[in-house]
């Protein structure tokens, strides 16, 4: 951004203070950094077009400064002349863009009462030691392309990064109400990305919640099953493993019957309220329609808790808690019958 310009970025141009007070506000304001969007702009007015236009002048004549060449001969002082001059003319338009803060229809060819505006703390900070301090303060105010050529290497050599170090910190104080505003904006988007961090890891607790959840509530992990028959070198895997290596559409392959089921044995009677059944994944899905899960106590006695009539992909069955040890998913027509994964809670 070039020193002086204004920010237009639409946004600072819609910030305003929380209308809303309270905690709230408070916290909104905390996120948008509004509050202290206002107090940067009142400290550090947004300067003029005249401002702006010394300002451009300033920044152009301190580049033009550090891309001059270095001297091609011993002796040459052209180069390090003209850079000299160029840091010298870069300080007098920043000071120029610093007074029309104030006084928008200033004239810049009033040189002494420009110099006479340089902050001598500056001054002192851009001097090598205090020696040095009336040196550098005369080659400002006498200076020219002339005067720097006509000194010595020495002299050259000490005053170039004088000038520059004095160039740039007009440069800086040019730009404090660009560093300000940005420093806020920074701010802002932080807390904005902390915030939307925030909402992304709390929609994702419910999710996160349910899975720990089942995980923990899960009562067919790890309990045998059996099948109403067993397909030849149709593949599935040992009880009680649903997922084998072997076999990695389906973990069980009936035979083509009437009613064909998977049953789990749950070691002793549970209370048993949900079952999802995640049907075969590589092919043959509609085979699995329709569908009842049934519980008993003994084997002998089953009671009806869901149907499913479609084909899908996953069935999440849950139904009113019900006493059992033993849990079938049956299919109601004759055919094969083949699941990817059962799991009851």
């Amino acid at each position: 951004m070039t020193v002086g310009e204004p920010r237009s970025d639409q946004a600072e141009n819609l910030t305003q203070k929380p209308r809303e007070g309270g905690f709230l506000g408070r916290v909104r304001d905390w996120f948008w950094r509004g509050s202290e969007l206002s107090r940067v702009r009142r400290a550090h007015p947004e300067p003029g077009e005249r401002s702006r236009a010394f300002g451009r002048r300033a920044q152009t004549c301190a580049d033009l400064a550090a891309n001059l060449a270095e001297p091609t001969e011993p002796g040459e002082a052209s180069a390090e002349g003209n850079a000299l001059e160029s840091y010298r003319q870069s300080s007098y338009w920043s000071l120029c863009a610093l007074l029309a803060k104030t006084e928008p229809t200033l004239q810049p060819d009033d040189s002494a009462r420009v110099w006479g505006t340089l902050d001598e703390a500056l001054l002192s900070q851009a001097a090598s030691s205090e020696p040095r301090v009336a040196g550098l303060q005369r080659a400002l105010s006498a200076g020219s392309f002339v005067y720097f050529a006509e000194l010595s290497a020495d002299e050259r050599t000490a005053l170039l990064p004088e000038l520059r170090k004095l160039a740039q910190a007009l440069l800086a104080k040019l730009a404090e109400r660009s560093a300000a505003l940005d420093a806020v904006y920074q701010q802002r988007a932080w807390r904005l990305a902390f915030l939307g961090l925030l909402g992304f890891c709390l929609a994702l607790t419910p999710a996160a919640l349910k899975k720990v959840w089942e995980a923990r509530s899960e009562l067919s992990a790890g309990k045998p099953w059996r099948a109403s028959s067993k397909l030849e070198n149709g593949g599935g895997c040992n009880s009680p493993a649903q997922q084998c290596p072997e076999s990695t559409g389906f973990f069980f392959h009936t035979n083509e019957e009437a009613s064909p089921w998977v049953e789990f044995d749950l070691g002793k009677e549970r209370k048993v309220s949900k079952v999802v059944v995640e049907n075969r994944t590589d092919c043959c899905f509609d085979r699995a329609n329709p569908l009842v899960i049934e519980v008993s106590a003994d084997q002998k006695h089953w009671k009806k808790v869901a149907r499913h009539d479609g084909e899908f992909t996953s069935w999440e069955a849950p139904f009113s808690p019900v006493q059992g040890r033993y849990v079938r998913v049956r299919l109601l027509k004759q055919s094969w019958l083949h699941f990817n994964a059962v799991r009851i809670y």
